[in-house]
């Protein structure tokens, strides 16, 4: 499309006049008494630096997705009756003629390239989240863990806040598989991390799988102490799912072991010593007895 001075639109090819939303051939109309929603809109600005100043303009799709009342004719109406129209790269182009300057409209229907885009963010999306997730829990796998883990460690030293880490593993889960096999084991641990995951996301704690039955908890801004009364609560909701568990030595249903541990900024601490001390907890809580929480540093 090729438009004057006057804004007259003084060439339009087959294609585009088509294209536009409009009952009737628009050669020779003015573009703003036509469309005078265009009317200091970014493309009409572009336009007038083009005639005025001849400063040639490029209109992406991702910053100006429609910018001209565009459409493909055979599916031109949404199911509300709204008319759709199409993603446009918009290329704006001085030129002069007899002493007169001219801009040239280039428009490029890019709808097609527009939803293949999307198409293949939302795939590189769902296989982030899943490099990222475990597959039988749903909750983050011990990748996400580390970063995680790594974010919270850095958000406490800039903030100087508190933060703690809990582990938990489920009380002897070999011979709950070994007595009820695999499907039992899956489902068990499938729902224990549905019942606590439930719980956590509101508190803006994260619930991740370290490996086997071993999973973690990342508590930003809170003390161990807090932590550790928290780790009673959520020991206490696993018994009360009253899973059997026939194979158990220390309890008729499934029970699990927690090991508590804090981290504070300006302290010795470090990110591997904080999964050692939590760890080191879990250990005390399991061979002090099992289906209890240990605080580290505490006797």
């Amino acid at each position: 499309m090729i438009l004057d001075q006057e804004l007259s639109i003084t060439f339009i090819n087959q294609w585009l006049d088509n294209a536009f939303i409009h009952p009737y051939p628009l050669q020779d109309k003015k573009l703003l008494e036509v469309f005078p929603e265009l009317a200091d809109q970014r493309i009409h600005q572009c336009i007038q630096q083009a005639l005025e100043q001849g400063l040639p303009s490029i209109l992406s799709p991702g910053l100006n997705q429609a910018p001209l009342p565009l459409c493909h004719k055979c599916n031109c109406i949404h199911d509300n009756g709204e008319q759709s129209v199409f993603a446009q790269m918009i290329r704006i182009q001085p030129m002069e003629q007899n002493d007169q300057r001219y801009c040239m409209l280039e428009i490029q229907d890019v709808s097609t390239m527009m939803r293949r885009e999307k198409l293949l963010n939302e795939q590189a999306e769902k296989l982030n989240r899943m490099a990222l997730t475990d597959e039988l829990t749903g909750i983050a796998n011990r990748r996400h863990f580390n970063g995680l883990l790594e974010k919270a460690v850095n958000q406490t030293i800039q903030q100087n806040q508190p933060m703690s880490l809990i582990f938990f593993d489920i009380d002897f889960f070999k011979p709950f598989n070994d007595n009820l096999g695999h499907q039992a084991g899956d489902q068990c641990l499938a729902r224990i991390t549905r019942q606590l995951s439930s719980e956590l996301e509101s508190s803006g704690f994260h619930l991740a799988r370290y490996g086997g039955e071993e999973f973690c908890i990342i508590m930003p801004d809170t003390e161990p102490e807090q932590a550790s009364r928290m780790a009673e609560c959520y020991r206490n909701h696993v018994e009360q799912l009253s899973i059997s568990h026939p194979a158990s030595k220390i309890s008729d249903v499934v029970t699990a072991s927690f090991g508590v541990a804090g981290f504070r900024a300006g302290q010795t601490d470090t990110f591997t010593g904080l999964i050692l001390k939590a760890d080191n907890a879990l250990y005390r809580a399991k061979t002090s007895g099992r289906n209890r929480v240990v605080l580290s540093g505490k006797t």
